[in-house]
């Protein structure tokens, strides 16, 4: 299966599948301290995800569109979806949740439905699966928006 992610590529050696930037800053899905890779399901919802958080018309250059290989496998859902799960500013629950799953190294990832679209979904990555080898980047290009 091929899952999308638009992200920055600064600096050069950067990986955008190592789950650092996550691990960072957090996500609705994880905390600060947790890696986690967000993904979409497609081009378009990965798009929408991203406009979510920036305007697509001032996007800076150095922005890529990641094609990324992952097992064709049953990836769970949370479910049920914790209250207030696509609150702005997140809600601590959501992370809760995520991080719970994002601690099992068995699990490659889970899937969420989206903010944008709840009929669409977002993949989440676990960097620190057994499994993450079999992730792989297919293709990268620039982003245009």
């Amino acid at each position: 299966m091929i899952v999308y992610r638009i992200c920055k590529t600064y600096p050069p050696e950067h990986n955008p599948i190592d789950g650092m930037g996550a691990f960072q800053r957090g996500g609705r899905w994880n905390s600060k301290g947790t890696a986690a890779v967000y993904t979409a399901s497609s081009l378009a919802l990965a798009r929408a995800e991203l406009s979510r958080h920036m305007n697509l018309e001032t996007i800076p250059d150095d922005y890529r569109v990641y094609e990324i290989a992952i097992p064709d496998e049953k990836y769970p859902l949370i479910d049920p979806l914790p209250p207030n799960w696509d609150s702005d500013p997140i809600d601590y629950l959501s992370k809760e949740s995520g991080d719970n799953l994002l601690n099992n190294t068995n699990l490659l990832g889970f899937q969420v439905p989206s903010v944008c679209d709840r009929n669409s979904f977002n993949y989440i990555l676990n960097p620190n699966s057994k499994h993450y080898k079999k992730v792989k980047v297919k293709r990268s290009y620039a982003f245009v928006a």
